[in-house]
């Protein structure tokens, strides 16, 4: 019994690790589809990258998006596939992916721009417990 216990304690950690290194959002903005993903570092973490990726629908990685290097708090990198004819459309999952060695926890939020040119998704990481004081 104690062994059945430590290994359902072990695969809930796994599982928080994972659901933290792996962040999944729908697409859900007002355009059919969009051409550029741009993430924006609101943490106060400096010097790290991190990867988009569209994903299955089991959520499994379908393809890599893009990668992202973030240097200071308020930096952005932004990738753009329109000249490949890869937008992503309405409905689709998007991963985050964080390298192995980041060990901060990071939340997120979308936003979604439409300029003449560009679709945009906008992922705005930030630090899992920055919310607001009461």
């Amino acid at each position: 019994m104690k062994k059945f216990f430590l290994s359902v304690m072990i695969m809930m950690a796994a599982m928080a690790v994972f659901a933290q290194r792996n962040m999944t959002f729908t697409v859900e903005g007002p355009e059919k589809s969009y051409n550029q993903v741009r993430v924006v570092n609101e943490t106060p973490y400096t010097d790290f990258h991190c990867r988009v990726v569209l994903l299955n629908d089991d959520k499994t990685v379908k393809e890599v998006y893009g990668d992202y290097k973030l240097k200071e708090k308020g930096d952005s990198d932004s990738n753009t596939k329109s000249c490949k004819g890869s937008r992503i459309k309405k409905g689709e999952q998007l991963g985050i992916k964080l390298p192995k060695n980041f060990q901060h926890e990071l939340s997120f939020y979308i936003e979604y721009l439409d300029y003449p040119a560009f679709d945009v998704i906008v992922i705005h990481l930030t630090e899992k417990d920055g919310g607001y004081d009461e």
